[in-house]
């Protein structure tokens, strides 16, 4: 039964998501045309961040794949503090499993965020070995401000 209390509900609820949708302004990082997506892309205070690839010997791809995330953290003046979950993808679950210190490396520690791995037949090129996204969330400063 539709009551008035009801319906002042549902519209307080549009009314509220709808201010969201217009607030939520986003920021594209390195857009690539020819695949056509965004390396990153940042909503307010959040970044997601595309799988970034790595191949060849999976020590090193993971390393390749972490220093490429590292750059856009830089980017945006953050670390892999910010980052609050973690996706890898990866045609060698095992290896990764057996190399999985490389992420020690970056995330200083043991300050890791959520995560999955998963296995998958292959990435966008044959030659890739693994990819990483990531999520992270920054505080908004003031320019001219500096993180620490």
């Amino acid at each position: 039964m539709l009551t008035k209390r009801n319906i002042l509900l549902v519209l307080s609820t549009f009314i509220c998501l709808f201010g969201l949708a217009q607030t939520a302004k986003s920021e594209r990082f390195e857009v690539n045309n020819d695949i056509g997506y965004a390396e990153a892309v940042k909503v307010g205070n959040t970044i997601y961040i595309s799988g970034r690839v790595g191949w060849g010997d999976m020590k090193e791809a993971l390393r390749r794949s972490y220093i490429s995330i590292e750059s856009t953290l830089k980017h945006y003046h953050a670390t892999f503090e910010n980052i609050i979950k973690e996706n890898i993808y990866t045609t060698s679950l095992d290896s990764v499993i057996k190399n999985k210190d490389v992420r020690k490396e970056f995330y200083k520690n043991n300050h890791f965020p959520a995560a999955t791995w998963v296995e998958v037949k292959r990435l966008f090129s044959k030659d890739f070995v693994v990819e990483i996204e990531a999520v992270a969330i920054i505080n908004e400063q003031k320019k001219g401000q500096s993180r620490k």
